[in-house]
């Protein structure tokens, strides 16, 4: 886009002092001609754009206009390196590539690439979720575009329905991706899953952009269900599975090699799913009801087996 494009070469000529049209050109991979054009359209918008002839000679800002450096600190620096390599590492986009460049001008005047941070952010797909990164494209593309999204659902009942939705914002929790958007034909703002959408589809058409406000994710509002805090015991190797989703507060008491905990649930079988990730290592303490429900439906699943 020309925009984007037009605000990196601002940030460029930021950074030095003069940078001639070619170097320009080869940095944000257009032609001369493009980079002569974009320079006429910052002059007429007002900046202090000056140039330099000779071999040595180029475009720079005048010296008034330029940001100090030390406006940034080195862990300034380090904090937007992170999170962008993170974004990078969902989209690939070229462009991130020359932010990351610019910001280690920034920081090591124009040498030195930046050293990778102490606290790292992976966000890369494994083989399994690699579909996702074309559906989080699609699904950027369309909320930068303000445009409609329609798809097919699955929903955790496991049946599918058509949706289509003004997208408004995606949000990464728990090893999961989701979009937070309206709903036409609910009249009401939902939450969807994007490994549980197929056939996704930018559409053409685009809608004006409601007063949205995030929907919360803390797994009670917005599943809209009733919960019951189950007591478990459960071996100490997997405590910190408790400790990550509910704090250190659910944790009752540390007896041997185990200990006992509260783990809210929703008392149906996607709650007892949750449970099953701990395999042999959990055992229901109370109430009775949810330890007789998950036995029923543990036998319900080696039923299958055993035929």
């Amino acid at each position: 886009m020309k925009i984007d494009r037009l605000i990196a070469i601002i940030v460029i000529l930021l950074e030095y002092e003069v940078i001639n049209a070619r170097e320009l050109a080869e940095k944000l991979e257009v032609s001369r001609r493009t980079i002569y054009r974009d320079i006429d359209t910052l002059t007429f918008a007002g900046l202090p754009i000056f140039t330099q002839q000779g071999a040595s000679g180029g475009v720079g800002l005048m010296k008034s206009y330029k940001v100090d450096k030390k406006l940034f600190t080195h862990q300034d620096i380090q904090a937007l390196v992170t999170s962008l390599k993170s974004y990078k590492q969902l989209f690939n986009h070229k462009d991130i590539v020359h932010v990351l460049e610019k910001l280690s001008a920034i920081a090591y005047d124009g040498g030195t690439s930046i050293p990778e941070g102490k606290f790292v952010v992976d966000l890369s797909l494994n083989q399994g979720n690699e579909s996702l990164r074309s559906l989080l494209s699609h699904v950027e593309t369309a909320l930068n575009e303000e445009r409609y999204l329609s798809f097919d659902y699955v929903d955790s009942a496991g049946h599918i329905s058509s949706r289509k939705i003004e997208p408004y914002r995606v949000v990464f929790k728990e090893s999961s991706w989701y979009l937070q958007g309206y709903c036409v034909e609910k009249m009401d703002y939902r939450i969807f899953k994007l490994a549980r959408m197929s056939k996704l589809q930018v559409l053409r058409e685009t809608f004006e952009s409601r007063n949205f406000s995030p929907l919360p994710m803390d797994g009670m509002d917005w599943m809209n269900q009733d919960w019951v805090e189950v007591t478990i015991r459960i071996d100490l190797s997997v405590m910190d599975k408790v400790i990550e989703r509910f704090g250190e507060g659910n944790v009752i008491s540390v007896e041997g090699n185990t200990c006992l905990a509260t783990y809210p649930i929703i008392h149906n079988e996607y709650g007892y799913d949750t449970l099953l990730k701990f395999g042999d290592k959990c055992e229901i303490v109370g109430p009775s009801e949810v330890r007789e429900g998950f036995i029923d439906y543990v036998g319900r699943i080696l039923a299958k087996y055993e035929k």
